[in-house]
C-alpha cells in the first residue's frame, strides 16, 4: 500500500474516532437530567433562611458565651475576696489563741506559787481547761468550772470568749471561701459549655451559608443558560 492510502486509513480512523467520542458527549447529556430550577431555587431560599436563622442563633450563643466568661471573672474576684477574708479571720484567731494561752500559763504559774488551798477543785480546774484545750467541753462550760472552783478570772474569760468567736469566724470564713471557690468551677463550666455550644453554631452558620450560596450559584448557572438557550432560539 503507497502512503497515499495510509493516509486515507488514517485519516478515516480519526472521523471515527472524533464521532465516538461525539456520541459519547451526545449520550451522556442524554443521561443527565436537566434540574428543575423552581425546586432548585425554592432549597435555595430555604437554604438561605436556615442560614440566616442559624446566624441569629450563633450571635444570641457567642453573646452568653462573652457574658458567662464575664461571670468567671466576678466569681474568681468573690473566691480571691473570700480567701483574703479566711487570712484574716485565721491571723485574728491566732492572736486571740496566744493571748489566751499567755493568760492561762500565768493563771498556772500563780496556782503554783499559791499553797494551801481547796487541791481537789484546782484539780478539776486544771482538767477543765485541759478537756477545753480538747475541744471537749466549750468555753460556756470551762467558764462555769472557773467560777465554782474559785479559779474565775474576769480578763482570762475575756481572752477566752474572744479567741473561741475568733475559731468561729475562722470556720466560717473557711466554709465561705470553700463555696467561692465551687462557684469559680462552676463558672467555669458553665462558660466552657456556652463557648463550645458558640462555636458549634458558628460553623453550621458559615457551612449553611456556604450551602445557600452554592445552590443560588447553581441556580444562577442553569437559569443564564436557558435564557442565551432562549435567546438562540428566538
Amino acid at each position: 500500500m503507497g502512503a497515499t492510502g495510509v493516509w486515507a486509513l488514517l485519516m478515516a480512523g480519526g472521523f471515527v474516532v472524533l464521532a465516538l467520542l461525539g456520541l459519547a458527549v451526545m449520550t451522556d447529556r442524554a443521561r443527565t437530567p436537566r434540574p428543575d430550577l423552581e425546586q432548585l431555587r425554592a432549597e435555595a431560599d430555604e437554604l438561605a433562611v436556615h442560614a440566616a436563622q442559624v446566624g441569629i442563633d450563633a450571635a444570641g450563643a457567642a453573646e452568653r458565651a462573652v457574658l458567662a466568661r464575664a461571670e468567671v471573672a466576678v466569681a474568681e474576684q468573690a473566691r480571691d475576696l473570700a480567701w483574703a477574708a479566711q487570712e484574716a479571720a485565721e491571723q485574728a484567731y491566732d492572736l486571740a489563741w496566744q493571748a489566751a494561752s499567755v493568760g492561762r500559763q500565768a493563771a498556772r504559774v500563780t496556782e503554783r506559787d499559791e499553797t494551801g488551798g481547796a487541791d481537789r477543785e484546782r484539780a478539776v480546774a486544771r482538767a477543765a481547761l485541759s478537756a477545753y484545750r480538747r475541744g471537749d467541753i466549750s468555753v460556756q462550760e470551762l467558764r462555769e468550772v472557773f467560777r465554782r472552783s474559785g479559779d474565775w478570772d474576769p480578763a482570762q474569760e475575756e481572752r477566752e470568749r474572744v479567741a473561741e468567736q475568733r475559731r468561729i469566724e475562722q470556720a466560717a470564713a473557711r466554709r465561705a471561701h470553700d463555696r467561692a471557690a465551687a462557684g469559680v468551677r462552676r463558672a467555669e463550666q458553665a462558660a466552657r459549655v456556652a463557648e463550645v455550644a458558640a462555636e458549634a453554631l458558628v460553623d453550621e452558620a458559615a457551612e449553611s451559608a456556604a450551602e445557600a450560596d452554592e445552590a443560588l450559584f447553581v441556580v444562577e448557572r442553569y437559569t443564564a443558560r436557558r435564557r442565551r438557550f432562549l435567546r438562540r432560539r428566538g
